[in-house]
């Protein structure tokens, strides 16, 4: 937890060692939050204890028991680094709304379930088995089948986590999932599915009839999915793994062409809307250690990694879309909160000939409000939802006599 602590505050301590002169390595950095106080939880500072010791750590404090003081830039203080900046900047323009939306991905995530409705028909009688253990548990507010504990747990003394009653799914990434609204019987797939944490909920929305593709491009991670099938009780999934390289055609895709009744579409992004749950994702994501390297190492490799993902994110929404029957829907999802992620991508499909047949269909009697405004898009916040960060697209296929 101590560890987790600096990560989340990482720049802005970095920012307090620059400014006394001294390198940010990981013993300034932790020797720095002790004597600061600046992790909560600790329960006090520990500056007197350690200023014998570490004659620096006098000139780092400054007298200030805040981490955050004057002179401190906005970005440091949001913890944001580089090659994230411009898009964070870009996505919210007033300065009030950014800060609100970034402080919301500086704070812990609690803890959320989703109640498997293939094994407990009703999330009372779940929640009410884990409020009997002893946790403090709630609804969460806007999934209708999670349930949240405020507090960290072992998971495994969690009443239905080991039977399969109740599996780890932040809230976010249950509404993205339900937004599929997957019917039994339907032909479905779960694109870049990993192993398969939203394969398990479209499954039970199917009520295991029908048939469930899961797709990734890694065999052996869509593998370890089958445990994780069977302990919930799944038996509609079949896993294939799908060409990695997007410059070749890929046979099984192209069997299946116009075929499928909804498809997922769980892109790979730069996971910005994940931070409050990995803080040292700031600095991983660009390829660095979270304790080593230096800005401009960060800035450069997390912006050539960015500018490489967005084509691959948009070779998949496309071979993804050509899956989908006229009629059926399309579900485009990122955990990220950059607009060249999300509503970019949506707009450069729509405008290209393969996005010709489509087109924008949120669904106007979802749990959660879309947004304000055009309201085409999904966009889930930490500020604003207490979920993890997400974006989703909602696009149907246009039926033959519709596209006449």
């Amino acid at each position: 937890q101590f560890t987790e602590g600096v990560s989340r505050r990482q720049y802005r301590i970095d920012w307090r060692l620059r400014e006394a002169g001294l390198d940010s390595t990981p013993e300034h950095r932790v020797i720095t939050a002790l004597g600061g106080g600046y992790i909560e939880g600790m329960g006090k500072n520990y500056f007197d204890e350690l200023d014998a010791s570490y004659p620096w750590l006098r000139s780092v404090i400054a007298g200030s028991m805040t981490l955050e003081v004057e002179g401190m830039d906005l970005q440091t203080r949001l913890e944001c680094p580089d090659w994230a900046w411009p898009g964070l900047k870009g996505a919210y323009g007033d300065e009030r709304i950014l800060t609100k939306q970034a402080r919301g991905l500086q704070q812990a995530a609690p803890l959320d379930l989703r109640v498997n409705t293939l094994k407990c028909e009703r999330r009372d009688d779940a929640l009410r088995d884990i409020r009997d253990a002893g946790f403090r548990a709630t609804p969460t507010p806007w999934s209708p089948i999670g349930i949240r504990l405020e507090q960290r747990v072992p998971l495994g003394k969690i009443p239905g986590l080991l039977s399969g009653i109740v599996e780890p799914q932040d809230e976010g990434s249950q509404l993205v999932a339900a937004l599929l609204d997957a019917r039994p019987g339907e032909r479905v797939a779960d694109y870049c599915a990993g192993t398969g944490g939203k394969t398990l909920q479209i499954s039970a929305q199917m009520q295991n009839k029908g048939r469930l593709y899961s797709l990734d491009v890694d065999a052996d991670r869509l593998e370890r999915g089958r445990t994780r099938c069977a302990k919930a009780g799944v038996s509609n999934v079949e896993r294939q793994a799908v060409q990695a390289d997007m410059t070749r055609k890929d046979k099984w895709c192209k069997r299946r062409k116009r075929t499928l009744d909804r498809v997922l579409v769980d892109a790979p992004c730069s996971g910005v809307g994940s931070w409050r749950r990995k803080p040292d994702a700031r600095r991983t994501w660009a390829g660095l250690n979270t304790m080593d390297g230096n800005s401009q190492d960060e800035a450069d490799r997390g912006a050539e990694r960015l500018a490489n993902l967005l084509p691959l994110q948009q070779h998949i929404l496309k071979r993804a879309a050509r899956l989908v029957k006229p009629g059926g829907r399309l579900v485009y999802v990122t955990c990220s909160l950059l607009p060249e992620e999300n509503e970019r991508q949506i707009e450069e499909f729509l405008q290209g000939n393969e996005g010709a047949d489509w087109h924008l269909d949120p669904p106007r009697d979802f749990c959660v409000p879309f947004e304000a405004g055009s309201g085409d898009y999904l966009r889930l916040t930490p500020a604003i939802h207490n979920t993890d960060g997400f974006f989703a697209a909602v696009l149907t296929r246009k039926n033959v006599l519709e596209s006449i």
